[in-house]
């Protein structure tokens, strides 16, 4: 099957956001217009490049390394790596020049038009891992001679926490797929809707959720404080097979920057390739040069590195971009996109 072409060919639907989060957005980008047509002029040669994650967590790495380890610089870029949450606006009207964004959240600012554009790949293949707490295990007669499906079915009603709830949340819409490929419901397990992931954390050492579906190191550092127990990894499970190479986040910009500023588009992907190399054959030296910037106990951060996958030279190709899109639509992942927007939400232009 030609999967770039069935990408282009048709609509990906999904669960859509409520409505005033996106009048807000748009809103916002058209207060945006004026600061956008100035924001996304040419840069100097020596003018400071904002860069931002969202969180100082193992997902933004390749940020953070090429930063710390000069690639930026070498690249000749003067650059300012700065936490940002909920930074996708920002980004697509030039405040920020480059911001790290899940493809969820590109997709879904795609829907809306307003010009952010990914350039390169970071994290791809998520690794979520269910946990529980022996409370729980306990109370839910829980035992290892159980199947997958016979102890999700066990859970029913538990809750497990995420950060903007159930329509937004990747982690949430991951957990559904879970649920429903074992043939259960996918509310079968509860959302708690949370603030940030510090709440989230509470939560679970307070009692008021028994379950934990997050990537590393947070599954790790629950765990360290309140007894519990791994019950499932997606990223070694046959059951997600089809998230292999799937793109999870991005390098991404305002189109119409990276049009103005093609050689600085491409220096700094060039910079994240190497990060996202550095992590995949190094993660301990990784954790080393990472353990001041990543507020997580020394040892659990090195455990967590290895078990995320990045995109190799930061690439990946328009036709294998959009599989991955295909995949993540048919997970709910975003708000209905049309093909056209698609098409202009990633490029690989400026990976060489």
């Amino acid at each position: 099957m030609n999967h770039h072409k069935a990408a282009s060919e048709r609509a990906f639907r999904a669960v859509r956001p409520g409505r005033r989060i996106w009048i807000a957005l748009a809103a916002l980008a058209v207060a945006a217009t004026p600061a956008c047509q100035s924001s996304n002029a040419e840069v100097g040669a020596d003018e400071q490049i904002l860069v931002s994650v969202s969180i100082a967590a193992p997902s933004a790495a390749p940020v953070y390394l090429a930063d710390v380890l000069g690639y930026f610089k070498e690249e000749g870029l003067n650059v300012q790596v700065k936490e940002i949450a909920n930074a996708s606006l920002q980004v697509a009207t030039g405040q920020v020049k480059y911001g790290q964004v899940n493809t969820s959240t590109l997709l879904q600012s795609a829907s809306q038009g307003i010009g952010l554009q990914a350039v390169c790949v970071t994290q791809i293949d998520p690794s979520y891992i269910l946990a529980v707490s022996d409370a729980v295990w306990k109370q839910r007669g829980l035992t290892e001679s159980m199947s997958l499906k016979e102890q999700l079915t066990a859970l029913k009603g538990e809750q497990i926490t995420a950060v903007g709830g159930r329509t937004t949340n990747p982690g949430a819409k991951l957990l559904q797929a879970l649920l429903t490929k074992n043939g259960l419901p996918p509310d079968w397990i509860g959302v708690l809707s949370m603030a940030g992931s510090s709440q989230a954390t509470a939560a679970f050492q307070n009692g008021q959720v028994g379950l934990i579906f997050q990537p590393q190191p947070q599954p790790d550092q629950v765990l360290s404080k309140v007894p519990g127990r791994i019950l499932y990894n997606i990223g070694d499970s046959p059951l997600f097979a089809e998230m292999d190479n799937v793109p999870w986040s991005t390098i991404a910009t305002s189109a119409d920057f990276a049009k103005a500023n093609p050689e600085v588009t491409t220096k700094v992907c060039n910079a994240i390739g190497r990060a996202n190399d550095y992590l995949d054959d190094h993660p301990d030296q990784a954790a080393e040069q990472l353990k001041s910037l990543i507020p997580t106990d020394f040892e659990i951060l090195k455990d967590s590195l290895p078990t995320y996958k990045w995109a190799r030279d930061g690439r990946m190709s328009e036709a294998d971009f959009f599989r991955g899109v295909d995949v993540l639509a048919a997970m709910d992942m975003f708000a209905e996109v049309t093909q056209d927007q698609i098409k202009t939400a990633y490029t690989s232009a400026y990976q060489k």
